[in-house]
């Protein structure tokens, strides 16, 4: 035992040696100075690159990183890594061949397992020689990561080397070590003996994970040991020899390979090792919040995640998504290797875990009862998942969701219960805040006020609030307020004519809030009865006169509107005398008789009511003045009688002097100082002049206008005064000047026969080119033929009907068809043919005189119709038509044309400064219209009575101008057509083109409110197609067409605001017709809520043909709700049961029955379904919907006049417009085709886009329209073939001349001629009217008036809506 301890005390000092020889070498920079030892000693340098090659001769190789460890693992278990030393993960000792408890403390640091190998794999060697050759090995620490081995001779014994402790940690070394190597010289001994140290050894196993290190007798305290696996991947790994290390996070099923163990150390065993087999893979929600990650201590970095494909992140998890909670998540993993793993697993995402990053989102709506929202709810999560369970506090401590009440503060949270498990989720406050709105109503009398109102409540019911109501003189102390549950209250013993503020306050509980709406109104209770004169102040005399004074009334006791007080006076002279009227109390009464007793009542009167009266008795004075007065009375009668003497001589003699000459007047006026010098108007400039002039109310027209006197008082109408043709007028204020009449030479020679109402009028540059005259009375028919004949007329325009507002306007001094002739004394009138379109009937005649020999003469007769009962025509366009047809049967050879109204002056004027006008614009380039209508007034009064029909002559010379003339006719369509689609060779637009180009934009020109508030806004499929409010059409709310009277709503342009509040709003229009006004309607496709509301529509408007446009769904949109079905169906009270159905190539006819329950009877509506349109901006073929449209009114019964268009047809698209535009357009241009044998497309967009929004919005839709009619109206052998269905007959054309350039076609207008001129858009549309006039003018009965100096005219733009509209474009 004394030589084992003297053993180990010689090797402490040895080590303490050693330790002193590495102190004093770490300031050193090369390798140490060698010590010559006593004998030789041999220095083996390793190279760096060189592995250091262990006993059992297998290769090592330089050391790798190894592969990142997960964090868990990291707690638990040592891997390599830079920072931390390898430790075992089971236990803190080590379980193989080394040990760190031993009851020596000096082998504490000695390796017990000794290898009968005396070599050693230790990073430094050096060998110690001694006296009897005995050798001792022993390891140095460096300070470096670098060593260089050298071997030193020894004796065949070896002793252990024992490895001295250091402070210093273990380093983990992922590189090869440096290239610079450190010496160590040999240190002798001496001659004594020590015993050879222990050999380092290790061995290594695998385990679950990975494999196991064991080292023994090791001298270091810390090692690299290095590994490589099958890819050729290097990695290290740090070892304390106190310790075994487990090496973890290594690929299963691999082959790894120890390569180096630095400090050289011994392996025993094999070298290359297996790893096991991965038998399983955990997943965990709970590792990281809102996140699924899989725990393993394998690497599995190569594994492949079949499905779903997922990205893991660097901590092995990914974030679930909101798919994914409350479904079962199944992932499948490969992990290969030569044993490879598929591993599938299904992990349930509960809802809980959803919380964790996001918590429950509650949202609450503002209506009672609450309704509480979860918005971030799982989509996948369903009620039976969740048990959601609200509760509240309040200031009445906990209570229901179902019992909160509005205006109260609420703090409400929810319980979520799934799978047992609860989740509190966030509060919220809520607080419901109800409105309501209140309309109110009164009547009252002078002493009550009765307030009567409805409230609607907005998010909560009515029956929760109450009224408090109060009404109170502005001057009283503001009262407390009556409450009532009732919807009415009435005040009493209020005080007559004062004002009352009376206010409507909802409550809830007695509180009021800022949500309920409080209405104030001051409402006057009706006059009463005044207060009586208290007291006669005094009385003054003055002979036969007094005045009377009494003591005024305070304001307040009147008790009216007026304040007034009347006396009245009765005596012995006196009875019955008007009461007199002062807003003083003080009458005089003057001229009475003297010495007389009179009784004088005064009493206060405020102007409905008359008071008491106090009576006073008051006795005249004597009149000592009356001889003076009597003989004043005589010296005054006496000089009136010589003054008048006098005259009477005067006048005489003047007579006298002039030869009875009665044109000759003591004072004679001027008519001509009132005239305003007003320049004509270039035609460049007529649109801007027009708009200075309508600006400010047309405040310069209504100048102009009212300067031109209304009759020119030095022409004489003598012979219209004279009492035998006084009966030939028919207004007695209307009649022609002397000097200009025309005058009738073939009558029977009595006194008269030769006047007739009708005055010569000039036109423009042309003398006597019109006769202006009255519509003919039944006894004077006979003088307007003879007119007729004597004149050589051969074109009469009559702009009136016969009868007008109940009113004979104009006698019919034509046959009738069923009579054709009729005998005028010796004319004969026969009537050959005639034609009727929607604005006037042509008719053809024949005139005979029975008294002369010559062959009779043909006579056309155009009367206008369109003219309304009051107020002028709403499109300038109509009398421009007029005109052409008019123009068309003009001649060379016909007399002055007869044109006629009612008077001959209002209607009869406008037209003759309309045709004036034009021919002055087209043969100028500018017009003077005042200066006109003065010469008219000059030739005949009151011409161009009105002043809407001054304005209405610039208007028509506006539209000519900016839009030119667009009617083509029937046979010169194919060419004309041609040419509008020629283009230049410079690419200029072509006339198509340009004419598609004037087309105006009306932007905004009407309101459309009712369609655009929040009730009606989710009744629109578009937002930029609503129907204008003028002509909407109205949807009764009671549906009175169920009785049998007529639909009234078709008669006004717009309904009152009583009728508006009884309507249902749908997004449908009233469009205008060729042959009537609102013939059609142009609606959306009905959405599935407004079904019921479309039929209302068909039965209350009759209607018996719908047309649809569209499929019910086209691509993936719906265009239409299926308002019909295979069986019977009831929307809305409608019964709508389908009858029969036939399909066509090209559309679909079904025929539907309808019933409305309040009637017996039912109806039968046909429905066409056009089906060539689906997927296309227009029609693939034009002729498909023309060949429908000619079906529809063959088949259905609409015929060439008004009577059978009364009843209208629904068009419907998907919005009412782009394809419903189209069909309008066609029905109404093919109609005009059909009748006149003309087409004007330009007009008929115009109107269209007027109407609805969204109309003929596009060059391709403009022109399928020509196409379209072109195709229905082909040309066969040079003429024009009309359709099987219209008779066809070529004498019944009417002639178009064109009165432009007669080398242009009939659409190139005078806006194509200036070029650059076109307008490119239009930026403006107002409607530009003039109101109503004073007297018969206002009503349309201009030529009414009966006095000729009563007035007719007032300030224009009165009424808005009857005058006509013209489109302005810069």
């Amino acid at each position: 035992m004394a030589g084992l301890y003297g053993l180990k005390i010689l090797l402490l000092c040895t080590g303490l040696i050693e330790l002193a020889i590495c102190d004093g070498d770490r300031n050193s920079t090369g390798s140490t100075a060698a010590i010559p030892p006593p004998a030789k000693v041999a220095i083996t340098n390793k190279p760096p690159s060189t592995p250091t090659t262990p006993l059992n001769s297998q290769t090592a190789s330089n050391s790798a990183t190894p592969p990142p460890i997960n964090d868990q693992d990291k707690s638990s278990i040592s891997t390599p890594s830079p920072t931390q030393p390898t430790k075992n993960v089971n236990d803190s000792t080590a379980t193989g061949g080394s040990s760190t408890s031993t009851s020596d403390p000096a082998s504490t640091a000695v390796a017990q397992t000794q290898t009968s190998d005396p070599a050693s794999t230790l990073n430094q060697t050096q060998a110690f020689p001694t006296n009897n050759s005995t050798s001792q090995t022993q390891a140095f620490a460096t300070n470096t990561s670098t060593s260089q081995t050298q071997a030193l001779p020894t004796n065949n014994s070896t002793s252990p080397s024992p490895s001295l402790p250091t402070s210093t940690p273990p380093i983990h070394n992922q590189t090869s070590p440096a290239s610079t190597l450190t010496s160590t010289p040999a240190i002798p001994t001496g001659s004594q003996t020590k015993p050879t140290p222990p050999k380092c050894t290790y061995t290594v196993k695998p385990v679950k994970y990975g494999f196991q290190i064991n080292l023994n007798a090791s001298t270091y305290d810390t090692y690299n040991i290095s590994y490589q696996d099958e890819s050729g991947q290097n990695m290290t790994v740090e070892h304390q020899p106190v310790n075994s290390t487990i090496v973890v996070s290594l690929k299963p099923c691999r082959k790894y390979s120890l390569t180096t163990i630095q400090p050289e150390c011994e392996l025993q065993g094999n070298s290359t090792l297996r790893t096991e087999k991965m038998d399983d893979l955990e997943f965990s929600t709970n590792t990281k919040p809102g996140y699924l990650c899989y725990v393993t201590k394998w690497n599995i970095s190569d594994a492949k995640w079949n499905s779903p494909v997922i990205t893991w992140d660097q901590d092995n998890c990914f974030k679930l998504l909101d798919e994914h909670f409350c479904t079962n998540f199944t992932t499948n993993v490969a992990v290969p290797g030569e044993c490879s793993v598929n591993i599938s697993k299904t992990i349930p995402i509960t809802a809980e875990y959803s919380t964790v990053e996001h918590s429950p989102n509650l949202e609450y709506k503002n209506d009672l009862p609450v309704e509480i929202v979860w918005e971030n709810k799982p989509k996948n999560c369903s009620p039976k998942d969740l048990d959601i369970h609200y509760t509240c506090e309040g200031n009445n401590g906990s209570i229901n969701l179902t019992d909160l009440e509005p205006f109260q503060k609420y703090n409400c949270s929810g319980k979520i219960t799934h799978n047992s498990k609860v989740i509190n989720t966030k509060s919220i406050d809520v607080e419901i805040k109800c409105e309501v709105h209140i309309k109110e109503t009164s009547t009252n009398t002078n002493t009550s006020i009765n307030l009567k109102w409805t409230n609607q409540s907005f998010h909560c019911q009515n029956t929760l609030f109450h009224s408090c109501v109060s009404c109170r003189i502005e001057t009283e102390v503001k009262k407390d307020c009556d409450t009532t549950d009732e919807l009415h209250y009435d005040f009493d013993k209020l005080q007559p004519f004062t004002n009352y503020t009376c206010s409507i306050e909802p409550r809830y509980k007695d509180m009021s809030y800022d949500t309920l709406q409080k209405v104030s109104k001051t409402i006057q209770t009706e006059p009463g009865i005044p207060e009586k004169v208290k007291k006669i102040l005094q009385v003054n005399y003055t002979q036969n006169a007094f005045t009377i004074k009494c003591k005024t009334l305070e304001p307040s006791q009147w008790m009216g509107k007026e304040q007034w007080y009347m006396a009245t006076i009765t005596g012995s002279t006196i009875t019955g005398s008007k009461p007199k009227k002062h807003p003083n109390c003080s009458f005089t009464f003057e001229d009475l008789s003297y010495l007389t007793d009179y009784t004088v009542q005064i009493f206060t009167y405020n102007g409905k009511y008359k008071s008491e009266a106090i009576t006073e008795h008051i006795t005249t004075l004597y009149n000592d003045k009356a001889v003076i007065g009597f003989l004043v009375f005589l010296i005054i009668l006496t000089s009136l009688a010589l003054l008048f003497v006098l005259y009477k001589i005067y006048i005489l003699q003047r007579k006298k002097s002039n030869n009875n000459d009665e044109q000759i007047e003591l004072i004679q006026p001027s008519d001509e100082e009132n005239l305003l010098n007003v320049e004509p108007i270039g035609s460049e400039v007529l649109l801007d002049a027009y708009k200075r002039k309508i600006a400010d109310e047309g405040r310069l027209f209504l100048q102009e206008f009212q300067s031109i006197p209304r009759i020119f008082s030095r022409n004489t109408v003598r012979e219209a005064k004279k009492s035998c043709n006084q009966p030939k007028n028919r207004y007695v204020d209307i009649l022609p000047y002397d000097y200009n009449r025309v005058q009738l030479t073939t009558g029977n020679g009595e006194t008269g026969c030769d006047y007739i109402n009708a005055s010569f009028i000039d036109g423009f540059k042309e003398s006597k080119k019109y006769i202006a005259a009255q519509g003919p009375k039944e006894e004077t028919v006979g003088d307007f033929w003879r007119m007729v004949w004597e004149q050589q007329s051969s074109i009469i325009v009559m702009v009136t009907r016969c009868e007008e507002s109940n009113r004979n306007k104009c006698a019919q001094y034509w046959p009738s068809p069923e009579r054709e002739v009729e005998i005028f004394e010796e004319f004969v009138v026969k009537l050959n043919r005639e034609e009727h379109c929607p604005d006037y009937i042509i008719r053809h005649l024949s005139l005979t005189n029975k008294r002369e020999k010559s062959a009779e003469r043909e006579v056309t007769h155009i009367q206008f119709t369109s003219w309304p009962d009051h107020g002028v025509p709403g499109e300038p366009h109509l009398l421009l038509k007029l005109r052409r047809r008019v123009n068309a049967f003009k001649n060379l050879f016909s007399g002055p044309i007869v044109i006629h109204c009612s008077a001959g002056v209002g209607r009869t004027g406008t037209y003759m400064g309309i045709d004036a006008m034009m021919e002055g614009l087209e043969a100028e380039g500018r017009v003077d219209i005042y200066g006109y209508v003065v010469k008219l007034r000059r030739q005949r009064c009151l011409m161009v009575q009105v002043e809407a029909q001054y304005i209405l002559i610039h208007q028509a010379l506006i539209e000519h101008n900016q839009f030119g003339e667009t009617e083509i006719s029937l046979t010169e369509l194919h060419p004309t057509l041609g040419t509008l689609k020629q283009r230049d060779p410079s690419n200029e637009p072509t006339l198509l083109e340009a004419e598609f180009q004037r087309l105006p934009r009306y932007k905004n020109w009407r309101t459309f409110n009712t369609g655009i508030n929040e009730e009606n806004k989710k009744k629109n499929r578009s937002s930029s197609v609503i129907p204008y409010d003028y002509n909407r059409v109205l949807v009764k709310l009671e549906d009175e067409s169920s009785h049998d009277q007529e639909d009234d709503d078709d008669d006004d342009d717009s309904s009152d605001e009583e009728d508006e509040e009884s309507t249902k709003y749908i997004n449908a229009t009233q469009i205008d017709g060729y042959w009537c006004q609102r013939s059609l309607i142009a609606a959306q496709g009905p959405l599935a809520e407004t079904i019921g509301d479309f039929w209302q529509m068909i039965f209350q408007k009759r209607v018996k043909t719908i047309v649809m446009l569209s499929d019910l769904t086209e691509g993936d949109q719906e265009f239409c709700s299926a308002y019909w079905g295979d069986e019977k169906k009831t929307f809305r009270d409608i019964e709508v049961e389908l009858k029969a159905t036939e399909t066509l190539p090209a559309y679909t006819t079904r025929s539907l029955q309808i019933r409305h329950p309040k009637r017996k009877d039912s109806r039968q509506v046909k429905q066409y379904q056009f089906l060539k349109w689906a997927g296309r901006e227009l029609p693939e073929k034009p002729q498909d919907l023309t060949d429908m449209i000619k079906n529809i009114k063959q088949t259905c019964g609409y015929g060439n006049s008004k009577a059978e268009r009364i009843l209208p047809v629904v068009v419907h698209c998907n919005d009412g417009s782009s394809r419903s535009g189209i069909f309008c357009a066609l029905w109404n241009i093919m109609d005009s085709a059909e009748t006149e044998k003309l087409v004007d497309v330009f007009q008929v967009a115009k109107a269209l886009r007027k109407e609805r929004q969204g109309m003929i919005h596009s060059l391709e839709q403009y022109q399928f329209l020509y196409d379209a009619v072109e195709g229905s109206f082909p040309i066969q052998n040079g003429e024009v073939k009309q359709p099987a269905t219209t008779p066809a007959a070529a004498a019944d054309s009417i002639q178009v001349v064109n009165e432009t350039k007669a080398e242009q076609p009939a659409s190139a207008t005078t806006a194509t001629q200036q070029g650059a001129e076109v307008v490119k858009e239009a930026v403006e549309s107002t409607p530009l009217v003039a109101g109503k006039e004073a007297g018969a003018a206002a009503e349309g009965n201009e030529d009414e008036a009966k006095e000729p100096g009563s007035p007719t005219e007032k300030t224009p733009l009165e009424g808005a809506s009857n005058g006509p509209a013209v489109t302005l474009e810069v």
